[in-house]
């Protein structure tokens, strides 16, 4: 055991024992001999071992020990490993929830800043065309205005806002710091907005449309509030859903009108770039993004066997075959679970299908036969959550085992 050398007449602070001074060399000698017990837990694992020369003028500053530190990266490093294992299990379960009101439920967000899930509907409703819920199992109806088909709702941690957006009615924009209190937006752009998102890097909301003439079916804001249409010149096509990478930076959207399937990518959400893809009987629904894997996957409503399609790049796709010939609806990653989860709305039984690298994919038991339209992961509670448009009284299903600090039943 090696003792570091220090001046023996150095003296700490300390709070205990009685005499309030530990010598220097005392605290080398605990400091080597908890290192040491931190050697026997890297020898478990080599990354749990952490490099950290204590502040010999103030030990106390040291948070914790080394073998303290060891123990919780090396539990840090086993966690994802089985969770990723147990993943399909986890997957598997789903279990339906009451929702407030029967409404046309079209997309689902979550907040982790609020801890809360926020979801817009399309009809239905009258000014309660939003509800959220705090753990995905009890929801709770708010005031919406006006009564719009709301197609996407995304939050922005930034600047701490929802916004939702609208394929019909007027002033197709609304936002709410807190999913209880919303604000119409004026918004003067006849476009069928179908999907909105974040990007932290650029600090900018883009949304995506599938009706209005070919150069108008993008709009931007810094804010939320004030929206901007960016003209490009790209064939005239349906847009239904748009991502970003923060890792690749660039927006990614995907869409189709049944002759012509496509992508669109930006590094700036002004300047777009069409991508072809060879499938053109297909409709693109739904694409994300996974950090981990490097990966876009999008799921479609049309194809036979090929309904999911994924690339490294955003530009060059690449067709993967689907578990069913479902109408997938929409797509998530879960970082915790290493796991992709679809939900559609048609099949028997099997609305949900998972994959763990987005190329093999498999069907997996849904909690009801709803026409799930939305799903998103909390990483906070450690579930997915769905919601759908038609049931009766159960237009929300969720993953029944949280993984964080959330619900177990």
């Amino acid at each position: 055991m090696t003792i570091p050398q220090i001046s023996p007449n150095t003296i700490f602070n300390r709070f205990t024992p009685s005499d309030g001074l530990l010598f220097g060399i005392e605290f080398a000698r605990l400091y080597a001999n908890d290192r040491a017990l931190q050697d026997q837990l890297t020898a478990l694992n080599p990354q749990t071992y952490i490099t950290d020369t204590p502040n010999w003028n103030a030990p106390l500053e040291t948070n914790l020990a080394p073998s303290q530190r060891a123990v919780d990266s090396l539990i840090q490093s086993l966690v994802p490993t089985f969770l990723k294992n147990m993943a399909a299990w986890f997957a598997d379960f789903w279990v339906t929830r009451t929702n407030p009101v029967d409404n046309n439920w079209t997309s689902i967000c979550w907040s982790p800043q609020l801890n809360l899930f926020v979801a817009v509907a399309s009809g239905a409703g009258t000014g309660n065309r939003v509800m959220t819920s705090p753990d995905g199992v009890t929801w709770t109806s708010r005031t919406s205005v006006p009564d719009n088909t709301w197609t996407s709702v995304c939050w922005s941690p930034q600047l701490n806002l929802f916004v939702a957006v609208s394929n019909a009615g007027t002033n197709r924009v609304i936002t709410s710091p807190d999913g209880v209190a919303w604000t119409s937006r004026a918004i003067t752009f006849a476009v069928g907005w179908t999907s909105v998102c974040w990007s932290p890097q650029l600090s900018l909301f883009v949304a995506v449309g599938n009706s209005g003439t070919s150069a108008n079916k993008i709009m931007t804001s810094a804010n939320g509030t004030s929206w901007t249409i960016r003209t490009v010149s790209l064939t005239s096509l349906n847009y239904a859903s748009v991502c970003w990478s923060s890792e690749l930076g660039i927006f990614v959207a995907v869409g189709g009108t049944g002759t012509i399937d496509h992508t669109m990518t930006s590094t700036d959400g002004i300047s777009w770039l069409q991508r072809l893809i060879s499938n053109t009987d297909i409709i693109w629904s739904s694409v994300c993004w996974s950090p981990e894997l490097g990966l876009f996957a999008a799921v479609a409503n049309t194809g036979t066997g090929n309904r999911v399609m994924t690339s490294v790049d955003g530009a060059n796709w690449i067709g993967r075959t689907s578990a069913a010939n479902n109408t997938w609806t929409s797509i998530c990653w879960s970082p915790l679970l290493k796991l992709f989860i679809a939900v559609a709305s048609s099949g028997t039984g099997n609305r949900v299908m998972s994959s763990s690298d987005g190329i093999n994919w498999t069907v997996r038991a849904s909690a009801a036969d709803n026409n799930w339209t939305s799903v998103c992961w909390s990483p906070e509670l450690g579930t997915f959550v769905a919601v759908a448009n038609t049931g009766t009284g159960n237009r929300v299903m969720t993953t029944r085992t949280g993984l964080g600090k959330g619900h177990t039943s």
